[in-house]
């Protein structure tokens, strides 16, 4: 069985380095694995309840469409200002309604954090991988924070370093088998 895995990147610069290093992660996952990276950010609106109704928005019903269908989701996160971006954390709080029903709960996700600075989005993933848990989504692997990511990928093709494609690519791999694992139970 194919497993589909989600990945989203946090950020929708032109040029950024999570959208880079998630289709760079792609291209290292399991041959019984598909990622698919997708922008559901850009034209999501603002979370607000009153917009929470049928018929949803057109990107909120693609975005909650898109993760229950996943078998994982894995998030690239970029940090501004210390902390998560604030489409991105918009992004989660479409997600995550309505509580307790919504498309994260008992779903695998990783997270990954770069950033060209040396902390390697630290903030935004400490943020992630504390909120995903209380939302009810399964985290997988350990915290992955990749400082000076923009040294780690190659500028002409994005391809990253050997040192990192290793790194994403157990990453994707763990993720994927604990998806299949999943899917077997139910």
């Amino acid at each position: 069985m194919t497993m589909r895995i989600l990945a989203v990147s946090g950020s929708i610069r032109a040029g950024s380095f999570n959208t880079a290093l998630a289709h760079a992660t792609a291209a290292l996952a399991p041959a019984d694995t598909t990622v698919e990276v997708v922008d559901l950010i850009r034209e999501l609106p603002h979370y607000d309840p009153d917009l929470d109704v049928e018929p949803l928005p057109a990107a909120a019903e693609d975005l909650r469409r898109r993760f229950a269908a996943a078998d994982g989701i894995v998030l690239f996160a970029p940090e501004y200002n210390f902390g998560l971006p604030g489409g991105f954390k918009n992004l989660i709080d479409w997600a995550s309604r309505p509580y307790g029903k919504h498309c994260l709960v008992g779903k695998p996700v990783s997270v990954v954090g770069s950033s060209p600075s040396s902390g390697g989005a630290a903030q935004s993933v400490s943020y992630l991988r504390t909120v995903l848990p209380l939302l009810g989504a399964e985290l997988v692997g350990d915290e992955v924070t990749i400082g000076k990511v923009n040294t780690l990928l190659d500028p002409e093709t994005g391809a990253p370093s050997a040192e990192l494609a290793a790194q994403m690519a157990a990453m994707i791999g763990l993720l994927a088998s604990t998806a299949a694992a999943k899917t077997e139970l139910a």
